[in-house]
């Protein structure tokens, strides 16, 4: 008998999937606005520390851009799983 490895996800990383398939199915678009980190939360039933994680991870990844006081915006759409 053998078993698989049970894979852990991250919550952050979790977060970055779901917004990448977003990009990828085309629900997200260039210069388009993303809620706050708010409402992000939220939405994905988290609290803020996993949402600005993944925020993070999407902007080093050039995704989007969080301009201060102006909000998140979607900057690419070359998204690779």
């Amino acid at each position: 008998m053998s078993f698989k490895a049970i894979k852990r996800v991250r919550v952050h990383e979790e977060i970055v999937r779901q917004i990448k398939e977003l990009i990828i199915n085309g629900d997200l678009k260039p210069g388009q606005p993303l809620p706050p980190e708010m409402e992000l939360a939220k939405q994905f039933g988290v609290s803020l520390v996993p949402t600005r994680q993944a925020l993070t991870v999407l902007e080093t990844l050039g995704l989007i851009t969080r301009k201060r006081g102006r909000g998140i915006y979607l900057i690419s759409e070359d998204v690779d799983f």
